[in-house]
């Protein structure tokens, strides 16, 4: 497993980890990003690897 790492205090809530991974990222009906999974299967690196990438704010890193 993977364990992934949101930092909220950089995060500007755009979606684009809520469109990539939504079993891992949602945004909340208060437009907050909400982490639903703190890990990902091993499998998903190069899912997870996308949305670092896409990440605008740098928000989202492998811990």
């Amino acid at each position: 497993m993977i364990e992934v790492k949101v930092d909220f205090a950089r995060c500007d809530a755009n979606g684009t980890c809520a469109a990539l991974m939504p079993d891992v990222f949602q945004i909340a009906d208060n437009g907050l990003l909400e982490q639903v999974a703190t890990t990902v299967p091993a499998d998903r690196d190069q899912d997870l690897d996308e949305v670092i990438l896409c990440c605008p704010m740098g928000a989202i890193s492998r811990a």
